[in-house]
């Protein structure tokens, strides 16, 4: 590259130094010196054999160079120029010579047979970085390219921004002159594909497909008559057209006619699944605009051909239509649609057969559920009327027991009536042998005189201590039967309040025995 060619695109500085930025700014370079360094950088192709002529040399400063590696041929040059030698702290020295700043004409190279050629860069060159300049590492020298463009790509401490645009600057001038220098590290194991962008093209919305040699014959006013629309359509029935159209002139049908298809992916695969029909068959585009066309089969069968329609085909058909009788359409984007329609398309039948899939599990288990609910209510159809009956039946039971335990209440009620008339009978005739006991001594003491009447008296009050004795023990005796009654009676509850718990007891494992029966068929049911 040379100053003469224009130097490349603007550089724009930039610095994120530590020190004083009066100073830096200073001694950052200019502008136009970092482009002018940069067009410095001519590498051109060989005049001889197209290919570079590789220099190897011991690096100087291990530290920031590396050995000099051949070059790819790049793009082949006719042109080859001279490079520019900064003498002014600059850019470029040529390595053997003993001045750092010596000219580079010790290294050209004539290539035979081309006349007088200009000298080539080579990577025996040596290199500083004019982003460097002035700073830190601007005495640095770097063997070849390659070391400058990696030094250009990794410095990390000061002047970052300026290195990394110095070497997007490389990369565009070397891949404009039809070079670059990339480390075999970084495009070891990469291929190149496609290019980025998407091929795109216009085609004809809606889908058609032209039809050729559909006229037939001329009529008594020698106008042409050719195939109807829907003798077109059974002809490709097979290609779900919508609908057909035929070219008319001045002198009636013009032989050409278009099938238009559904506007949507599906119409434009069917146009072109027809397209592809004709070209296998030979009768396409080429074979119609050729001059070995055959309009006639033999036997008089005409041969029809058949194409996907452009622009040109249906301005071509609207050439003597006027107002509503030309044939509408417009020209969109094939990636808009066709392949956008047929991805979402594919999206939509992945989301449908994910549904379809969702709702057959879905299905299944409203099934089983049916089938578990049906089983279930058939169970507790079963368990109601079980319990109804056992209800029905423990009401009977219950009446019986009641009228049972009524009868016994009245047994033993008329037993204790009877022992408590018996003891009252008793009590009585206790009474009443006192009473006639008395009666005999009183009547035995009248008739002897008062000599019995203070025996009469004695034995009346020692009865009456004998009475009065039996009293306190007969109260005793009442208190002592109402004491044992009362005990007889809270045991009896007590009794019956226990036999209450035990029958919870074993009520309550009788249902969970059978809860736990019923529950594991319910469970492989559903399952």
């Amino acid at each position: 590259m040379s100053s003469r060619r224009g130097g490349g695109r603007p550089f724009t500085t930039s610095t994120n130094d530590d020190d004083s930025s009066s100073r830096v700014s200073e001694s950052l370079p200019k502008v136009e010196q970092v482009a002018q360094s940069v067009a410095d950088v001519n590498l051109e192709s060989g005049q001889d054999d197209g290919e570079w002529v590789v220099y190897a040399k011991k690096s100087k400063n291990k530290a920031r160079s590396s050995a000099a590696k051949p070059w790819s041929p790049p793009v082949h040059n006719s042109r080859v120029r001279n490079p520019v030698t900064q003498n002014d702290g600059g850019f470029g020295r040529a390595s053997g010579s003993g001045n750092p700043w010596h000219s580079q004409n010790a290294n050209l190279k004539k290539p035979a047979g081309r006349g007088n050629g200009r000298p080539q860069i080579t990577a025996k060159r040596q290199w500083h970085c004019p982003a460097c300049k002035g700073g830190p590492g601007a005495i640095d020298w770097y063997n070849g390219l390659q070391p400058l463009l990696t030094h250009a790509k990794t410095k990390g401490s000061k002047r970052v921004k300026i290195h990394r645009e110095f070497a997007e600057l490389l990369d565009e001038e070397l891949c404009r002159r039809g070079s670059a220098v990339i480390p075999s590290g970084e495009v070891f194991g990469k291929w190149k594909g496609l290019k980025d962008e998407e091929k795109d093209h216009e085609i004809v919305w809606p889908p058609m497909v032209v039809i050729q040699n559909t006229r037939l014959e001329q009529d008594e006013n020698d106008t042409w008559l050719g195939m109807g629309n829907q003798e077109l359509l059974n002809y490709f029935s097979a290609y779900a057209a919508a609908k057909a159209r035929h070219s008319y002139g001045p002198q009636g049908h013009r032989g050409m006619s278009v099938l238009i298809f559904e506007a949507s992916a599906i119409g434009y695969l069917e146009a072109e699944r027809l397209h592809k029909h004709f070209v296998e068959q030979r009768t396409d585009r080429d074979s119609w605009f050729s001059n070995n066309r055959r309009l006639f089969l033999p036997g008089g069968r005409r041969q029809l051909y058949g194409y996907m329609a452009v622009k040109e085909d249906l301005d071509f058909f609207n050439r003597h239509c006027q107002g509503k009788s030309r044939l509408k359409y417009n020209m969109r984007s094939y990636q808009e649609m066709v392949v956008n329609q047929l991805r979402q398309m594919n999206e939509d039948n992945q989301l449908l057969n994910y549904f379809k899939d969702r709702d057959a599990k879905k299905q299944k288990q409203t099934k089983a559920l049916e089938e578990s609910l049906g089983i279930v209510t058939e169970k507790l159809r079963r368990t109601m009327e079980e319990n109804r009956i056992v209800r029905l039946r423990t009401k009977m039971q219950h009446e019986e027991n009641k009228e049972e335990m009524y009868m016994q209440e009245q047994f033993f009620k008329d037993q204790i009536r009877i022992i408590h008339d018996s003891r009252a009978a008793k009590e009585e005739d206790f009474e009443r042998m006192q009473q006639e006991k008395r009666e005999k001594v009183k009547q035995s003491s009248e008739e002897e005189g008062r000599v019995k009447v203070n025996e009469y008296l004695k034995f009346v009050e020692f009865q009456d201590k004998e009475m009065e004795n039996f009293v306190a023990e007969e109260e005793k005796l009442r208190e002592a039967h109402k004491d044992n009654v009362a005990g007889m009676t809270r045991r009896h509850w007590e009794e019956k309040v226990q036999l209450e718990e035990r029958f919870n007891e074993e009520l309550a494992k009788l249902m969970e025995k059978y809860s736990l029966s019923h529950s594991e068929p319910k469970s492989n049911g559903i399952s």
